[in-house]
């Protein structure tokens, strides 16, 4: 059985639209720290892989992943 989670991940630096534009099923915001904070939910891992390949393809650093079971 599959449980949406709610998903966190902290991203090096500001995303520019393009970039942002490579995410649309998470929203984005600034951190405190001058980072970028994706948070939205992902319907299980693969989906969640997706994301981060995404990062990975377009050279982001990937910070931190957390996750909560909704």
């Amino acid at each position: 059985m599959n449980e949406h989670r709610l998903y966190r991940i902290l991203l090096r630096g500001k995303l520019d639209l393009e970039q942002a534009s490579w995410f649309p099923e998470l929203t984005h915001a600034p951190a405190e720290d001058g980072n970028t904070l994706l948070t939205g939910e992902l319907p299980d891992q693969a989906a969640l892989m997706g994301i981060l390949f995404r990062a990975h393809n377009l050279n982001l650093q990937i910070l931190s992943v957390e996750a909560q079971v909704k």
